[in-house]
């Protein structure tokens, strides 16, 4: 049984890709993928044209290489992480439901390049959306849902001591505002602590949130 429901939360029927307008967004962002190849073919078509003209030992063609090669590296990186980065969105967002969990905000205490140096480290703070527990206290946070979101901004009021959750809160997922968007993927740095039933470690093993240490253990 999902925590949620153990603390007495509504969890939405179905899956959270079916929410109105969540399809669109995740369908755009994946056509970035197609971006990504078609420029990697360019640069791999521009590289193979140069050294059947100029030849491969030739000075043009070695400076071109040598030009060339880290550019279609970098693109092929890139353009493989952006498909894991969609990949993973959408399987949790077909695997799990929306959680409607109360929230606080506030900012917390983070590591950042630009923050203040005290212990050897810069420290920033961070906006966060606490997840509350029934008798008020942290169950765990991420970051804010709007934050870097790309998509259409949905009209209207919305309560603000919700959040929409889909995925294990001992490992990460998809938060949302109330309605489903804007959404983002979260994952803990630490995963939580507690153990779970054995349906909630199916789910974490199907939506890919579960890290490979915890599977062996589980």
């Amino acid at each position: 049984m999902l925590i949620a429901l153990e603390y007495g939360y509504e969890v939405l029927p179905g899956v959270a890709v079916d929410t109105p307008g969540v399809e669109d967004v995740l369908r755009r962002r994946e056509r970035g993928r197609r971006w990504g190849v078609l420029a990697l073919t360019a640069e791999v078509a521009l590289l193979a044209a140069v050294l059947v003209v100029a030849g491969p030992g030739s000075v043009p063609g070695t400076v071109t290489a040598a030009c060339l090669a880290p550019v279609i590296a970098s693109t092929a990186g890139l353009t493989l992480l952006w498909h894991r980065a969609r990949r993973r969105e959408r399987l949790v967002m077909s695997t799990y439901g929306w959680q409607i969990w109360p929230v606080r905000t506030q900012d917390v205490r983070v590591v950042a390049a630009g923050g203040e140096r005290a212990r050897g480290r810069r420290w920033g703070t961070d906006g966060r959306v606490v997840l509350l527990q029934p008798d008020g206290q942290s169950h765990c946070s991420f970051p804010v849902p709007s934050d870097g979101w790309d998509g259409p901004l949905p009209q209207g009021q919305r309560p603000g001591n919700e959040v929409w959750f889909a995925g294990d809160t001992r490992f990460g997922g998809m938060v949302a505002e109330p309605g489903g968007l804007p959404f983002r993927y979260v994952v803990r740095s630490v995963p939580g602590k507690r153990r779970g039933s054995g349906a909630e470690d199916d789910l974490a093993r199907r939506a890919g949130l579960m890290p490979r240490s915890r599977r062996h253990r589980s």
